[in-house]
């Protein structure tokens, strides 16, 4: 794996944007701790989505060029593939959920790709997926379960680990990033502790760890919308054991809490998934008293949010806090 993330990062070098890591000031923190923030919310396409889609690609066009290609996504794994395809001259489908972020759903659009709304989870939008892709033959681009998604994530570690070699602490969301950060951790940084984040409605990842296998969750629900597989993947659930990946669940006014620190009083692009790693950091009494010499780095994922969503969400935070 570690071979394959080297080369990943070497075949993303100008194609993906190495995106800026900032500090959060001291006011905004508690009292001794210390926060950096990596921006993957100006990665192209809005998100850390980009490395992993366009890494695919890259290697599936290695070989014979498919007629086209198919992926299921929540949003931002399918913007991203659209306008990965579009770059490269081929054809794609997208499987969403009926309710998915305007925003999202015209971005794909506008990168020329056919949207197609298929129910409400993550299973739904795989198994439309996989029957366009038996009918038309298409090849399927997964949004996160896959060697070559987790390696072209995983230089987002790498990126970090370069600008702020004196981290000790890592946040990530769970899902492909988380996986692809634990694998660069593992073999470049052990000594770092990774927190994998997730929403307490969609905690696939800390259920299984108390479970001690992967579980697959009834249902599940958050702001966060692109963070409510009801399974984490097999990879990413290997990786982030391997790598002893603390589980961490925040709750839906945590969430709004935190987009509202990022956009309003720090004025960083985020959406709701975006905010989940950071949130713990940002709005919660610390679990534990500072520790001297201790640094935090925080992903923020992604920025793409409809406006008037965000709007709404932001007052509502607002509201919550009153």
């Amino acid at each position: 794996m570690w071979k394959l993330i080297c080369e990943a990062k070497e075949r993303l070098e100008g194609r993906v944007r190495r995106t800026p890591l900032v500090e959060v000031p001291a006011e905004f923190l508690p009292r001794g701790s210390r926060l950096l923030l990596k921006l993957e919310s100006r990665q192209v396409s809005g998100s850390f989505k980009a490395r992993g889609a366009r890494h695919y690609l890259d290697r599936l066009l290695e070989g014979s060029p498919p007629p086209g290609v198919i992926t299921y996504s929540s949003g931002n794994h399918g913007r991203a593939v659209a306008e990965a395809a579009a770059d490269r001259g081929i054809p794609a489908v997208v499987t969403v959920p009926d309710e998915i972020d305007r925003s999202k759903a015209e971005a794909i659009e506008r990168a020329g790709a056919l949207l197609i709304r298929a129910g409400p989870t993550s299973t739904s939008r795989y198994q439309r997926a996989l029957e366009i892709a038996q009918e038309s033959h298409l090849e399927i681009i997964p949004p996160f379960d896959h060697e070559w998604i987790l390696a072209g994530q995983a230089p987002v570690a790498l990126e970090i680990l370069e600008d702020c070699p004196e981290m000790t602490d890592l946040w990530a969301p769970v899902g492909g990033l988380s996986g692809g950060c634990a694998a660069t951790l593992i073999e470049r940084a052990p000594e770092v502790r990774l927190h994998a984040v997730e929403p307490i409605g969609a905690a696939a990842y800390a259920e299984s760890v108390r479970a001690g296998d992967r579980v697959h969750l009834r249902e599940t629900g958050s702001v966060a919308d692109g963070l409510l597989p009801l399974a984490i993947g097999k990879r990413n659930w290997s990786w982030l054991r391997r790598g002893a990946a603390q589980p961490e669940e925040v709750s839906d006014q945590e969430i709004l809490r935190s987009l509202r620190v990022l956009r309003e009083d720090l004025e960083i692009t985020a959406e709701p998934s975006g905010a989940v790693a950071a949130a713990p950091l940002l709005v919660r009494d610390p679990l534990e008293p500072p520790r001297t010499g201790r640094v935090s780095v925080a992903i923020v994922s992604g920025g793409n949010v409809d406006p008037e969503r965000l709007a709404a969400l932001l007052a509502s935070a607002e509201g919550k806090d009153h």
